[in-house]
C-alpha cells in the first residue's frame, strides 16, 4: 500500500489553522462561558497532532514502534514498512488483504469468531495504554482489519497517543476507586488527572461523582 500526500496540503492546513487560532482567541477573550474549555489550547494541540500526522516518516516510526511492542503477541499483526520508498510525503507499507472490523457479515461468512475478535480488540487497547503507554488513538472500524485466525491488524498509524507511567497509575487508581465506590479517593484521583487554573470545590465535585457513579456504574447490560 502506498500513501501519497496531496500536493499543497501543508499550505492549506497552515491557513486553516491560522483561521481557527484567530477564532479561538476571540472566543476565549469575549465568551466567558467558553474560557473553561480553553479553545486556544485545543487548537494548539490539534495543530501539534496534525503536524505529526502529515509527516509520514513519523507515521513510519509509529508503525515500527508498535511492531516492536507487539512482536510477541500472535493475536496482533503489524504491516511492514518499506523504508527505501518512504519519505515525509510518501508512505510505503505492506498491503493487507483483510476484512474491515465493521463488515460483520463477511466476518461470519469467513468463519471468524466475533466474540474472540471483540475480546482481543479490547485487550489490545488496554495493553497499549496500561502496559506500554503508547497507543493507537484512532481505532475506528476503517482502521482495523481482521485476518485469518481472528488476528487483529491496524492499518493507519497517523494518530498515536502516549501516556507516562504516573498518569497510567493514576488512571488505574481512578477506575479502581470508582468501581469500589470510594468517592473521596475517586475525587482525588480525578484531580490528579486534571489540569485546572483554580482548584474546584472538592465537596461539590465529590457529590457529583457520587451521583454519577450511582447512576451509571451498575447499569444492567
Amino acid at each position: 500500500m502506498v500513501k501519497i500526500q496531496r500536493p499543497g496540503i501543508r499550505k492549506i492546513i497552515e491557513v486553516d489553522l491560522e483561521i481557527m487560532l484567530h477564532l479561538a482567541s476571540l472566543m476565549e477573550r469575549h465568551l466567558v462561558e467558553l474560557q473553561v474549555h480553553r479553545p486556544v489550547r485545543i487548537v494548539q494541540e490539534f495543530a501539534r497532532i496534525l503536524g505529526k500526522e502529515i509527516d509520514y516518516t513519523i507515521e513510519a516510526l509509529h508503525i515500527e514502534r508498535f511492531a516492536r511492542q507487539s512482536m510477541d503477541d500472535p493475536t496482533v499483526y503489524v504491516p511492514r514498512i518499506f523504508r527505501d520508498t518512504t519519505t515525509a510525503r510518501v508512505l510505503t507499507m505492506e498491503y493487507i488483504d483483510g476484512i474491515k472490523a465493521s463488515d460483520i457479515d463477511r466476518i461470519e461468512r469467513e468463519g471468524l469468531d466475533r466474540k474472540i475478535i471483540t475480546a482481543r480488540g479490547a485487550d489490545l487497547i488496554l495493553r497499549q495504554i496500561f502496559d506500554y503507554g503508547f497507543f493507537h488513538a484512532d481505532p475506528h472500524p476503517g482502521n482495523i482489519f481482521v485476518l485469518p485466525d481472528n488476528v487483529i491488524c491496524y492499518i493507519d498509524f497517523g494518530v498515536m497517543g502516549s501516556i507516562n507511567r504516573q498518569t497510567r497509575e493514576n488512571f488505574a487508581d481512578f477506575i479502581y476507586t470508582a468501581v469500589h465506590q470510594d468517592e473521596f479517593r475517586t475525587t482525588q484521583m480525578l484531580l490528579n488527572l486534571t489540569e485546572y487554573d483554580e482548584k474546584p470545590e472538592v465537596r461539590a465535585l465529590e457529590k457529583d461523582l457520587t451521583d454519577f457513579i450511582g447512576q451509571y456504574l451498575y447499569v444492567p447490560h
